[in-house]
């Protein structure tokens, strides 16, 4: 079945030198816009939040640093190993940034891709890291011509896991404190999926 609701991302737009726009039930997936600093240090500057993810808590000074960075190096449309493509999370209704998604080519020989997504405090468990992640796959398989994507996740965050299996992603690995992060030895999941089982799963 397919995602109730879901409107079909405007594909086509990068072509034309215009910003990239995906449009959700709920959300709009943009770029980041200076504009954007408060909204995205309620959430960048909480240190629940990165505590499991590869950020310092952020400042005004440093989230203001990510953003000219992100503008910088994103890409509308990764297709060389190591580019990237970050949107955040704009509501509908308010204009509010409550999240944002991440897509990387990390193979481009063997057309493997990684996804991430990040949510602010007050929004979770809403769907809208669901919402918002789907909308990111069919992007990497269908704009980026991916044929497997990966969510690497801590595994003290059992709510990232529990989106992953939502969008029917298929836990593969469990490693053991493969990481020091943050001055502790952490376990890591792999989660991934395919481009015919998304499609199987999320048919236009």
């Amino acid at each position: 079945m397919g995602l109730p609701g879901a409107r079909r991302s405007r594909h086509a737009e990068h072509l034309r030198g215009v910003a990239i726009v995906i449009e959700t039930d709920r959300l709009l997936l943009r770029e980041m816009r200076v504009g954007d600093a408060s909204d995205l240090l309620e959430y960048q500057g909480n240190p629940e939040i990165v505590r499991y993810i590869p950020w310092p808590q952020g400042t005004a000074e440093t989230v203001e640093k990510h953003i000219q960075k992100t503008l910088a190096n994103s890409k509308n449309l990764p297709r060389e190993e190591g580019e990237y493509l970050v949107l955040v999370w704009e509501m509908k209704e308010s204009g509010k940034v409550i999240g944002q998604s991440n897509i990387s080519m990390t193979s481009k020989e063997h057309l493997r891709g990684e996804v991430g997504w990040v949510t602010h405090q007050d929004y979770q468990r809403q769907g809208y890291a669901f919402e918002a992640s789907i909308a990111m796959l069919r992007y990497g398989f269908t704009e980026m011509g991916l044929h497997r994507i990966v969510a690497e996740m801590d595994t003290r965050v059992p709510a990232s896991a529990a989106v992953a299996r939502k969008l029917g992603m298929r836990l593969e690995a469990e490693m053991r404190e493969v990481e020091f992060f943050k001055g502790e030895w952490c376990d890591m999941w792999t989660y991934a999926i395919l481009k015919s089982e998304f499609e199987a799963l999320w048919p236009n």
